[in-house]
């Protein structure tokens, strides 16, 4: 059975491993997006998101209270969820709605029976668990000001906080904790350093000092000293205490410690191949659990090590997608409006049958990528012919030929014609990639004077320049070839010429210029940030400021104006649309900067959906990129905050009906969902009788699709029984047929 309509899926990495937390029967991975569980009794693995309940993302900490059976979630933006033993989730937002000036960030949490510190950017914040409830702020900086406190640690008789600008103590005994005056400064901060990293181990305190060329561990017992036999230099990323002993994670390993300060063991890179953790501990049985950069969470024995981690992209960055015979490609890269370098090495991955592959960007497999560091992923085209094969795009180097899980060729100025970027030298920037119907791959190169590059077949390479219509300063975006053959070229920062569309026509005779034409299309200093082509041949371009048309063979811009609520207005004329994609039935689905995902009708008159971060499981508002799955429906919408799918209505139509799919067939008495007639001819008018011939529904295919939801026409539920599925094509004439179990 195909996946139900209206349904949702997320598509978020889990290598990245941020922080464990050990719970008595899952232990929990959190990273940046989401966390994952993993259940020891039975091996599985749960993820676990926005999509599945969780309130936010930017997990900046997780802890387990073993009394209240209860995984505390903190966010960047001081959010706060419960995940209850039920897997029910509470989320706590008082201090994320709160109005503190500053920073709001939940640093680390510290646990104590009933009573939970969450360590912020403001101070210190204490949970009841018992009541679910916030139960004090401490504002202890100078004057009871806000400070950022790193950590908060407790021993029997204080409470302890790291901060950026020095270690407080207090009396736990204290009647009023809230009050600054009862918080003491025990170790001042010399070198503009942080003390980020807090522990009571052995009765004794334990601090991280944060400081630029390695850090130090100190220690307190009524006095400072800085223990020998702990690692002085690295990076910390957490200090624990776990089954009496002391653990320290630095950024390439892992040191266990005994009472006495004395090293017991280690687990660096000959222990674990690739070993990058974040945060590390200790189960009741000695088994040390890692959340590892690269690996998610990593079980090591003392012997051999196993890695968890549900399949997921590369990244959580999408810069661009397509999907070819049922594979999608993702290329991990910055989609930021100027295209500025990141240098981001997150390399792509690909999505086929449920399963993720994926590339870094440093891929050590790949021989040329150990050579040459490929980063910033911009754009890339898949060989409709072969879809192991395609082109990747980088925003400063060149493009990569990559074949069958290999880079067969890296292009840049020494072997194309492909140029760096005038005044930034080792800079060949290439933001935009087009195949046309000749296997002829069109390629766009940023900050020169030849923006438009072509690699034919052959191998070989010719440029094209456009004298008056493009300088060598102008940034280069999407590329699409229209009906005719003609390539639509996104260009920006064009320094005194107009920002708009460069439209060039070679007349179908890439090696003869002499019958070229091209014009430079200003949009009025409005933006373009995103174009696409419909089934009718129109171009779609998205602005900065809603949408333009151009209805071949038009080369002048059109706005679509739309009536709402007794007004005229031009469609989405105050947002910035950053991605156009038009599905089976050429209805446009549309992805803005700031409010989310619409679906549009296909001449854009009418809205048929909106979907936002508050409406809908939308990750975010901020859309990078859409791409669909023509013959499933499958909708890919890549967001600043990661990667998920909506299962659409709508799929791509043939002339013919083919293989006529009813699904879910039978109909359970308990569905009252989509019900959906699959590989109808395009467009067809789809009609539904009962078995005596007498019409219940009757609606137009979208695409190759009919949807009916068990109505009859006057809207009311039909009876159990057989019913009979009749598709005639656009010219009226009868072309398949089916039937169905439908249970009342």
């Amino acid at each position: 059975q195909s996946v139900s309509i209206g349904s949702w899926r997320e598509h978020l990495p889990y290598r990245q491993g941020t922080f464990v937390a050990l719970a008595p029967e899952r232990n929990f991975c959190a990273t940046s997006q989401g966390l994952f569980s993993y259940r020891r009794d039975d091996q599985s693995l749960e993820r676990i998101s926005k999509l599945s309940g969780l309130s936010d993302f930017g997990i900046s900490h997780i802890s387990y209270s073993t009394d209240y059976k209860t995984l505390m979630i903190a966010y960047e933006n001081a959010n706060i969820d419960l995940l209850l033993a039920d897997n029910s989730i509470v989320n706590l937002s008082d201090i994320s709605r709160k109005n503190i000036p500053g920073n709001k960030r939940i640093n680390r949490i510290t646990e104590d029976g009933r009573f939970v510190y969450f360590a912020c950017g403001f101070g210190i914040v204490v949970l009841d668990l018992q009541r679910k409830e916030i139960k004090d702020t401490y504002y202890i900086g100078v004057n009871g000001t806000a400070i950022d406190v790193e950590e908060v640690a407790l021993s029997n008789d204080y409470i302890f906080a790291a901060t950026e600008s020095g270690v407080y103590r207090a009396d736990r005994n204290s009647a009023n904790l809230s009050d600054f005056n009862n918080w003491t400064v025990i170790l001042n901060d010399q070198y503009n350093g942080t003390f980020n990293r807090a522990i009571v181990f052995n009765n004794e305190l334990f601090v991280n000092y944060n400081l630029t060329g390695g850090d130090s561990i100190y220690r307190w017992n009524n006095g400072w000293t800085v223990p020998g036999n702990l690692p002085q230099s690295g990076t910390t990323a957490s200090l624990r205490s776990a089954n009496n002993q002391l653990l320290i994670t630095k950024s390439d390993k892992v040191l266990l410690f005994n009472a006495a300060l004395s090293q017991t063991q280690v687990i660096d890179g000959s222990t674990i191949s690739g070993i990058a953790p974040n945060d590390a501990t200790l189960d009741a049985d000695g088994n040390f659990w890692l959340a590892d950069r690269n690996n998610g969470l990593l079980e090591y024995n003392g012997s051999g090590y196993t890695k968890y981690f549900p399949a997921g992209p590369n990244s959580a960055a999408v810069a661009a997608m397509r999907v070819v015979d049922g594979r999608l490609w993702v290329v991990h890269g910055p989609r930021n409006r100027g295209w500025t370098n990141s240098f981001r090495f997150d390399g792509f991955s690909f999505y086929e049958n449920g399963g993720w592959t994926t590339y870094d960007g440093y891929q050590a497999q790949t021989p040329l990528f150990s050579q040459y560091s490929f980063f910033d992923n911009m754009s890339l085209a898949i060989d409709p012919a072969d879809k192991e094969h395609l082109y990747i795009s980088s925003g400063g180097a060149g493009m990569i030929d990559f074949y069958k899980g290999a880079a067969v060729a890296h292009y840049n100025t020494a072997n194309s014609t492909l140029k760096e970027q005038f005044g930034n030298p080792g800079q060949v920037k290439v933001h935009g990639l087009t195949l046309d119907d000749e296997a002829n791959l069109w390629v766009t190169n940023a900050g020169v004077n030849n923006v438009l590059n072509l690699r034919k077949p052959n191998g070989q390479w010719r440029a094209y320049t456009f004298p008056g219509a493009v300088n060598s300063s102008a940034k280069t975006g999407d590329i699409v070839i229209d009906q005719s053959g003609a390539k639509w070229i996104v260009l920006f920062e064009n320094t005194g010429l107009s920002d708009g569309i460069l439209y060039f026509d070679d007349n179908a005779t890439p090696d003869n210029m002499a019958d070229d034409n091209y014009d430079l299309i200003g949009i009025s200093s409005n933006r373009v940030r995103s174009l696409a082509i419909d089934n009718d041949g129109t171009i779609w371009a998205g602005l900065d400021a809603g949408i333009n048309v151009f209805y071949p063979p038009s080369l002048e811009p059109q706005k679509i104006i739309i009536s709402q609520e007794g007004a005229f207005q031009y469609l989405l004329e105050t947002e910035v649309v950053t991605a156009i994609t038009v599905d089976g039935a050429n209805r446009k689905w549309v992805g803005t900067e700031n409010a989310g995902v619409f679906l549009f009708s296909p001449d854009g008159q009418d809205q048929l959906l909106h979907f936002t971060a508050e409406n809908s499981p939308l990750f975010s508002n901020n859309i990078y990129a859409i791409s669909i799955d023509g013959k499933t429906g499958q909708v890919y919408i890549g967001t600043d905050k990661g990667l998920l799918s909506y299962q659409g209505d709508a799929v791509e139509g043939e002339e013919e009906c083919t293989d006529v799919e009813v699904y879910p067939n039978p109909v359970s008495s308990g569905y009252a969902g989509p019900i959906a007639i699959k590989g109808v001819a395009a467009n067809s008018t789809v009609k539904i009788t009962d078995v005596s011939g007498n019409l219940v529904f009757e609606t137009t295919a979208l695409g190759g699709q009919a949807v009916w939801y068990g109505a009859n026409l006057k809207g009311e539920r039909v009876s159990t029984g057989v019913y009979l599925v009749f598709a005639m094509n656009q010219e009226g004439e009868e072309t398949c047929t089916a039937k169905l179990l439908f249970n009342r």
